[in-house]
């Protein structure tokens, strides 16, 4: 009973944490393009909210966080069923709520908790053996996303590893149904991007935790651990370094996916701990910490980063997802409804309410009247130009 009052208070404070952040940040420019025309189904999910609970910021991405929250309750439910222990499911919990590309991915318009949700409820089911639904749900997911081929691809690899020998051929039917559809996004001329993956991939999940993650994956595949998380997350990475060799990978798309084998590492770790004496832990000990120090940071960073405006604005990773909601609120102010400026901020300004019109033109300039403050400092300035 008490653990799951931990686990409410932890899917609580991870909720309202990216509350806060939700309340900060504005629309991006991809997200409203998307949000405006576009027919996929993260973009359907996000104006059936807005046409529920009006356009506004809350509205937007209350389906992916709250999708999110459900998938915290997923992880640990899946750990119940792998870990020993209830508090080392609880520990996986914690560490996948605050993993900084899980939050990032959690509230930010996109597919990548869908597809995360959809993957743990595979796991899930491939770990109770409930076999007939886990069969049924790979059908349904050939179709649904071009990512899901990683799941194709592990289960290829899985069954071939075990000699299962009727998955074999449904995973490579359901890998030829899924390339049918969506075909192999590859195209145009070859451009490495293995370097800035592989820190991208780093960085996401916090570097120590990264390298520590790979290593318990490779450690279960030679120990040929019958774990088809362990699989999924290993296709899953090195399918986006194979692909990054040749061009810019969508990691919002593939992330999820590696994140599935978070228990494969809390296991590792702890199995190292218990069984040593108290006396030879230290080491253990020292490790987690080399891991979980860093991974606080980021935390901090990603929940504070709007502090980052006071060292340089120019250069804030998240700088696309603000200024546009409290641009369209200055403009409000002083009774301006319609204008014209550039293409990408134009979709913004729309979603906030303030139309497009010949006159007068919104420019930004060093100089400008309209200004637009972070904790004191200005950090855009806007010029209206009437004709």
């Amino acid at each position: 009973m008490r653990i799951r009052l931990y686990l409410a208070f932890l899917i609580l404070l991870n909720g309202l944490l990216l509350g806060m952040m939700i309340d900060q940040i504005s629309i991006s420019a991809k997200e409203a393009q998307g949000v405006l025309s576009q027919s996929q189904y993260p973009y359907i999910f996000a104006r059936l909210f807005l046409d529920l609970f009006g356009y506004n910021d809350f509205a937007l991405r209350l389906p992916f966080l709250f999708v999110h929250l459900c998938n915290i309750i997923l992880i640990f439910s899946l750990s119940q069923s792998y870990l020993k222990h209830p508090t080392d499911s609880l520990l996986c919990a914690t560490v996948y709520a605050f993993l900084p590309g899980i939050d990032i991915t959690a509230i930010f318009v996109g597919k990548s908790v869908f597809i995360l949700f959809f993957v743990l409820m595979l796991c899930y089911l491939h770990l109770k053996q409930y076999k007939s639904l886990f069969f049924i749900l790979c059908t349904l997911a050939s179709v649904i996303d071009f990512s899901f081929s990683v799941i194709f691809l592990a289960l290829f690899l899985h069954a071939f590893r075990f000699k299962h020998n009727k998955t074999l051929i449904f995973s490579l039917c359901g890998f030829s149904l899924n390339m049918y559809f969506f075909k192999l996004p590859i195209g145009g001329s070859p451009d490495g991007h293995f370097l800035d993956t592989l820190g991208l991939l780093a960085l996401l999940y916090s570097p120590f935790l990264f390298i520590y993650f790979v290593y318990t994956l490779y450690r279960g595949i030679i120990k040929k651990e019958n774990n088809l998380m362990l699989y999924i997350s290993s296709t899953s990475i090195a399918f986006s370094l194979l692909l990054s060799l040749r061009q810019e990978v969508d990691l919002l798309s593939f992330l999820p996916l590696s994140a599935v084998g978070l228990p494969i590492a809390i296991k590792d770790f702890l199995h190292n701990i218990r069984l040593r004496l108290p006396n030879f832990r230290r080491t253990y000990t020292r490790r987690f910490y080399a891991v979980l120090i860093p991974l606080i940071c980021e935390v901090v960073i990603l929940f504070g980063n709007k502090f980052l405006f006071i060292l340089d604005p120019k250069r804030h990773f998240l700088s696309n997802f603000y200024f546009a909601k409290e641009l369209a609120y200055t403009l409000k102010s002083q009774q301006i409804q319609e204008l014209q400026t550039y293409p990408s901020l134009q979709r913004q300004l729309l979603f906030y309410g303030i139309n497009h019109s010949s006159s007068p033109t919104l420019q930004e300039s060093r100089q400008g009247k309209i200004k637009i403050d972070y904790l004191g400092k200005t950090v855009k300035s806007y010029e209206l130009i009437f004709q």
